[in-house]
């Protein structure tokens, strides 16, 4: 036993001083990388026609020869498609929508592979440009102005042989964030005419897929919408029938279901149109009956729970008694909350507060004071808030640039025609305002120094513009 033990220990003992004494040259000399050119990051194709991509491969290696692969990854049909072959040599057969694509070239010299990837993009005529929403009489409209200015007037109508319900409002398009591709989820065209306030259509082909009613897991008697966007989630979350809703985005996109709305918020509450959606896992909106400012909570599921907010001072206004009729309620930046309303006596106030989740939600009221010239404010009035924390609204045929830091109000240098402006929207991160007058839609410059100059604008444009979106 002790002889065996012996042996195995000098076996043991060689093998280490071998592993010791081998400095072995293991050098690897990695095959320099192809240089691929002439491949750009993006193409554009239209839907039915055919794609040619040749790129231009070399390589240090005298001995390469490459084979190329292509694979098309079609995420929303769960598979992929892949062909052989130089060149790439597509029919654009797909959905109008983006693809990405992986280039393999596997070198048989060395049995090497390879990879670089693109996207392309199936366009139709409708995949770039502006659309516009009006009132034309009593009915909706939905016109389209193509990158070089030509109007397509009332294109809803001719697509469907009908006009829009009455009363339009917004036009949100759907952007499902930090997801690359960026997939089309279409248009909503909201209107408060009818028990049934808003047509989804398709992104590249402006058909419609569905009404609000029928976005619902359970289909209302009535879905009459206010204030709606769109979530970084690419669903819809607004007011809807006075209440809370945000669409389904816990499954896959690409699902028929995706963005379809459950229950609302529960609670006795109705809301005022607007709500100021956080970061923070809290949101607050404006009980327009009781005339106080609620909150919800949102931990994975979102709660209602009215005043339930912890309140820093009551010395400026008392958020639980606000007792005004909100003309406009704006979260900035997710920071301060500014809203505009009359009281009972016809004053018009402005209120300027700060709400903080610290394990609770807490308000702070920072002011509530006169609005400095309410003659300015109308029936009609439209507000658009900045990230600088200025806002612009209409007064007839004019437009006006208001700072409430130091109560500077001044009108746009944009002269309209003595016609009333219907609508305004900021766009290109606050550099440029959109404003809509009877038959014609203004994009102006409201940059650092500027002060509303026309930089374009396109007319045809049926009845009164009231929202705008542009497609780039």
């Amino acid at each position: 036993m002790k002889q065996l033990l012996m042996v195995t220990l000098s076996v043991f003992a060689l093998l280490q001083l071998a592993c010791y004494k081998d400095k072995g040259n293991y050098d690897y000399n990695v095959p320099a990388a192809p240089q691929v050119t002439n491949l750009d990051s993006l193409y554009g194709i239209p839907v039915g026609d055919t794609l040619v991509i040749k790129p231009t491969v070399t390589s240090a290696n005298p001995d390469a020869k490459f084979g190329y692969t292509w694979r098309i990854s079609l995420p929303k049909q769960f598979r992929d498609t892949t062909f052989s072959g130089y060149p790439f040599k597509f029919f654009f057969n797909l959905d109008a929508d983006t693809y990405t694509v992986r280039l393999t070239l596997t070198d048989s010299s060395n049995g090497m592979s390879y990879f670089k990837e693109f996207k392309i993009q199936g366009l139709t005529q409708f995949t770039k440009g502006t659309l516009v929403l009006s009132q034309e009489g009593g009915k909706g409209q939905l016109s389209f102005v193509k990158p070089d200015s030509t109007v397509l007037p009332r294109i809803y109508q001719a697509l469907h042989g009908t006009d829009l319900p009455g009363k339009p409002s917004q036009i949100i398009d759907l952007i499902l964030q930090n997801y690359n591709p960026t997939p089309a989820l279409g248009y909503w065209i909201t209107c408060n005419e009818t028990d049934d306030g808003g047509v989804h259509l398709n992104t590249n082909t402006l058909l419609q897929m569905k009404t609000l009613r029928q976005n619902f897991f359970t289909v209302p008697p009535a879905a009459k919408p206010g204030y709606l966007e769109t979530s970084s989630a690419g669903v819809l979350r607004g007011v809807i029938n006075s209440k809370l809703y945000i669409g389904a985005w816990q499954t896959y996109y690409g699902s028929t279901i995706y963005g379809y709305f459950g229950e609302p918020a529960l609670g006795d509450y109705e809301l005022y149109d607007r709500v100021a959606f956080n970061i923070a896992p809290y949101f607050v909106g404006y009980e327009k009956k009781l005339k106080k400012f609620v909150v919800f909570t949102n931990m994975g599921a979102v709660a209602y729970i009215g005043d339930g907010y912890q309140v820093t001072n009551t010395t400026a206004f008392d958020p639980k008694n606000v007792q005004l009729d909100l003309l406009h309620f704006q979260q900035i930046n997710d920071n301060n909350c500014y809203a505009f309303g009359k009281a009972a006596d016809g004053t018009l106030y402005e209120l300027k507060f700060t709400p903080k989740f610290m394990g609770i939600v807490q308000v702070d009221p920072l002011y509530k004071r006169a609005f400095p010239q309410p003659a300015l404010i109308t029936a009609n009035t439209k507000w658009a808030g900045s990230n600088s924390e200025e806002f612009y609204f209409t007064s007839g045929d004019k437009i006006y640039r208001y700072n409430p830091t130091n109560k500077d109000l001044k009108p746009l240098t944009t002269d309209f025609g003595g016609k009333a402006v219907t609508m305004i929207k900021l766009a290109d991160d606050d550099n440029t305002l959109i404003a809509g007058v009877d038959g014609t839609v203004y994009f102006l410059d409201v940059s650092v120094g500027k002060n509303g100059e026309v930089f374009r604008k396109y007319t045809g444009i049926p009845g009164s513009p009231v929202d705008v979106t542009v497609k780039k």
